[in-house]
């Protein structure tokens, strides 16, 4: 049995898609989104609340191998304190159902003590995990999600212009989740590796959001499309006030471009 967190996120779903498809034993911890199409495929539902130790338990309960993931709910108003709340309990859950393989979500930098942002607080997650005796844990580290490029299609089918507050001619790592799910799905199904282990997925190459843009823009017809880096601040003014509803119009947008 290989039991599954974040099921219903751009990673985690591409996992139990494959492990379906692979006819593995899978169980899939329903929280905020159902999950009864992969119930109709043959994984078992269990519902629960991530930071629940009790429905935690009930998750890994006789698992073989173990996915966990701490969900980016940027609608959460503690959402520091809760992904800190959520770490304590997965890692209490794992150590009292004694699940063997671990492979754990996290992403690149989260390795380096004192980094600033998301990798600080998955600094302390991998941490915790890491102090489970008997776990042969498998961290993955991958670089910023290109999928999540789509969601400014709606702006630029409004404004004729993509835009972010990131430098355009800066070029960084990024990598597709379905090649970080590839990667996580095999080892769940290997269980392959032994003590602590990491890698981190990194894509390709590097690309800048001015080439991103340029590609982005030859596939919508528009080779012409510009790249404008915003200002920071009216880019986090504009977050702030789209944070309440931001996991649905981002979900929204990959559905809209992926089946365009």
């Amino acid at each position: 049995m290989i039991a599954l967190m974040g099921a219903a996120g751009h990673v985690g779903s591409k996992v139990a898609d494959l492990l379906l498809s692979w006819d593995e034993d899978v169980r899939v911890l329903e929280h905020r989104r159902r999950l009864g199409e992969l119930g109709e495929r043959g994984a078992e539902v269990v519902g629960g609340d991530a930071l629940n130790p009790e429905d935690l338990r009930a998750l890994f309960r006789d698992a073989d191998a173990a996915f966990v993931v701490l969900p980016d709910n940027l609608a959460d108003p503690h959402f520091v304190a809760n992904r800190a709340r959520m770490s304590r309990a997965i890692t209490e859950a794992l150590g009292e159902t004694g699940v063997g393989h671990v492979v754990a979500l996290s992403m690149v930098a989260a390795d380096r003590e004192g980094a600033p942002g998301p990798p600080g607080g998955l600094h302390d997650h991998e941490r915790r995990l890491a102090g489970l005796e008997h776990v042969n844990l498998f961290l993955l580290r991958p670089a910023a999600y290109m999928d999540y490029l789509l969601a400014s299609l709606p702006m630029i089918r409004s404004q004729g212009l993509n835009g972010s507050a990131i430098d355009g001619d800066l070029s960084y790592p990024m990598v597709a989740t379905r090649d970080v799910a590839q990667e996580a799905a095999e080892r769940l199904a290997r269980r392959d590796f032994t003590g602590r282990q990491s890698r981190r997925l990194l894509g390709p190459e590097d690309v800048s959001m001015r080439q991103a843009t340029r590609l982005i823009g030859s596939l919508l017809g528009m080779p012409e499309l510009p790249y404008v880096q915003f200002p920071p601040a009216d880019v986090q003014r504009g977050l702030v006030a789209a944070s309440s509803d931001m996991p649905t119009r981002l979900e929204e947008f990959l559905k809209e471009a992926l089946s365009g």
